[in-house]
């Protein structure tokens, strides 16, 4: 047995199935959807003030430009003893607003089966209660490390601008860290047939484009007399769907598109005068510029008569706007990772690419720093009876944990 192998054999006693549970069922007992999280960020805060060791601070921010919301961030250190590389650990704390047709109460944090059943169960309490145990495990052990541990337990990921993770790249609070790990469900996320265990390698990026139509109003029994808004949105829906070139990547896949909103022609018996649409891309290339410009050339090819307007939705700042990214394996973090999944679970870990946007696309992008989702397994996302296996849950822990030894120790 090598040293990292008796140091992770010391600190993997600190974690423990049950706790792990108990913990999980507690947040997902706090509601905490977007723009809601001040309850869950003090009830971590407590809980993790409790250990001298480690640091923490509350990071409140304000976006004022389109949203006016007042946020907080945790923020958590565990400082080395100097010399070794800093980490990141990523995981946030909000939800999407509760959905219908559950089958259980989805604030109770049901047990049954292997499974913990709750809103955020999967997406993405359980990646939070694994950064905590990490946390807790180094201390209770007595771990030195040579390089720290910077954890951000953000808010506002599934709001539409992931402002929690923004501002704590814009205020300064993550300068410095070389690798991050996000503890996103990686498998349930992943292209492909990957699952547990398995690491995102990159995510596709979004771009979002607001259309309105403005034609001429006339009586519906003479629509010759009108210019009607409603079928040349139809048109411009039609044509982008034919002929945009939503793009290939090697790694990340093809983009997709999906037309949202829309809207129009309300009024009897009227030639609708006004239609607008929402195009909601997943990027694999370019930027928000080559988005723009692609559409509107769609668009300008048709001729129509009405007035359109294209236009990508505002951002609070240029630098949030989610831009693809992909990371080469061939780097330390990946290598320790494959080697705590072979040591720990006896696993080969496998390599996969994230299919929707995340936290990852801004630290990836800006930082410039190598950057993973490495999660647990479950399914029902953003959906009803969302649910995490207990044991990817511990499991991942695990492997983190012994990728945490192998990188900083």
């Amino acid at each position: 047995m090598n040293e990292i192998q008796e140091l992770y054999q010391k600190a993997v006693a600190e974690i423990k199935r049950d706790d792990m549970v108990k913990l999980l069922k507690e947040l997902i007992n706090i509601k905490s959807p977007f723009f809601e999280e001040a309850e869950i960020i003090e009830y971590l805060r407590g809980r993790l003030s409790y250990f001298n060791r480690l640091q923490t601070e509350i990071h409140s921010y304000e976006e004022k430009k389109i949203t006016g919301f007042k946020g907080e961030n945790l923020i958590v250190r565990f400082p080395g003893k100097g010399g070794g590389p800093r980490v990141l650990l990523n995981a946030h704390v909000d939800t999407v607003p509760l959905c219908d047709d559950w089958t259980v109460d989805p604030f109770a944090g049901v047990e049954k089966d292997g499974r913990v059943y709750g809103l955020g169960a999967l997406d993405m309490k359980a990646g939070v209660v694994i950064c905590v145990f990490l946390l807790e495990a180094l201390v209770e052990a007595g771990m030195e490390l040579s390089g720290d541990i910077v954890f951000t337990a953000v808010s506002d990921e599934e709001g539409p601008f992931g402002l929690g993770t923004h501002y704590t790249i814009l205020d300064g609070i993550v300068d410095g860290c070389d690798y991050a790990l996000i503890t996103e469900p990686s498998g349930p996320f992943a292209q492909g047939t990957a699952r547990f265990p398995c690491v995102a390698l990159g995510s596709r990026g979004t771009a979002v484009y607001f259309i309105k139509v403005r034609g001429k109003s006339a009586h519906g029994a003479n629509p010759d007399k009108g210019r009607n808004a409603v079928e040349d949105a139809v048109r411009i829906i039609t044509t982008l769907t034919e002929k945009l070139d939503l793009g290939f990547h090697p790694q990340l896949g093809e983009g997709t598109m999906c037309i949202t909103n829309l809207r129009g022609g309300d009024k009897y018996l009227l030639v609708p005068e006004e239609a607008s649409f929402t195009v909601y891309r997943h990027t694999v290339n370019g930027g928000t510029k080559q988005a723009l410009r692609e559409v509107k050339e769609i668009v300008e090819g048709l001729n129509l008569e009405s007035e359109v307007e294209v236009k990508l939705r505002d951002l609070p700042h240029p630098e949030t706007f989610f831009r693809p990214w992909t990371v080469s394996e061939d780097n330390s973090l990946v290598k320790s990772l494959k080697k705590g999944s072979e040591e720990t679970l006896g696993k080969k870990l496998q390599t996969t690419y994230f299919r929707s946007e995340s936290d990852a696309n801004h630290i990836a992008t800006r930082l410039k720093i190598p950057t993973v989702l490495f999660g647990p397994d479950g399914a029902n996302y953003h959906a009803a009876d969302e649910y995490v296996e207990i044991d990817s849950m511990v499991d991942s822990t695990r492997v983190l944990l012994y990728t945490l030894l192998d990188l900083l120790y």
